[in-house]
């Protein structure tokens, strides 16, 4: 039988698959590519700057990066020969950019079956993801799995490349491309194009809005498409606060 891994953003999520009967190997991305420097010219180069990004702004240590991050990372690239890869990540911007930098990792040359996981759709809210589901959700999800082939590997691998390099018409004409493995793709990138989360915070504290739990939540309510976690937000709070 083929090795399966399920590869989830983040380790609440594995947690959760742990309560299931979803079998695998488990391999938690815990980046936050969506923030911070991308640029380097080999894998070496990025963990170093990723680590010290992550050091100075989320308060974990260079080691603790290497320990938590680039482990994981190390594990997606040793997958092996004839595996099945589960990509448990949700649609919003935080996850895909984690996702499509996953799609790196994996080995292309071991004949390895990669198949995306969607979280249920919500008529409230589609970018809560996998957050309310419960282990009926998940896998039930998993029974609807969409294998990637070789275009829509492609396009993630390529979507990547233009993210890290920051290629903005290249990733406009990406996002015009149709998969079956991504959504709202046009959605994403004109969003992450012509929206700016610090204006949009700035505005907020403009109008007396001050508390960072008040502004969190409004973030969360209007721009949930960027995915952003409280540490993101506040990244960008204390700036403004910094700026004024």
């Amino acid at each position: 039988m083929n090795k399966i891994f399920n590869i989830t953003n983040g380790d609440c999520l594995a947690e959760q698959l742990k309560e299931t009967t979803i079998s695998g190997e488990m391999i938690i991305c815990r980046e936050a590519l969506v923030a911070g420097s991308l640029q380097a010219e080999n894998f070496d180069v990025f963990w170093k700057v990723r680590s010290e990004f992550i050091a100075e702004n989320y308060g974990d240590t260079k080691e603790d990066y290497y320990r938590k991050v680039v482990s994981e990372c190390n594990k997606m690239m040793q997958i092996p020969e004839d595996s099945e890869v589960y990509l448990w990540f949700e649609d919003d911007l935080f996850c895909q950019v984690n996702m499509w930098f996953c799609l790196t990792l994996i080995p292309k040359d071991k004949n390895i079956n990669i198949y995306r996981i969607f979280p249920k759709e919500s008529k409230e809210n589609q970018w809560k993801g996998f957050s309310d589901s419960d282990r009926f959700d998940l896998e039930e999800a998993l029974t609807s799995k969409v294998l990637f082939k070789q275009k829509d590997l492609e396009l993630g691998l390529n979507l990547w490349e233009a993210y890290q390099s920051n290629h903005q018409n290249k990733l406009k004409q990406l996002s015009e491309i149709q998969s079956d493995c991504f959504r709202f793709l046009p959605e994403l990138i004109a969003t992450y194009q012509n929206i700016n989360p610090e204006v949009f915070i700035q505005n907020l504290i403009q109008k007396g809005i001050t508390d960072f739990s008040e502004v969190f939540e409004k973030f969360r309510d209007e721009l949930g498409i960027f995915g952003f976690g409280d540490l993101q937000v506040k990244l960008i709070y204390d700036k403004v606060f910094k700026e004024k």
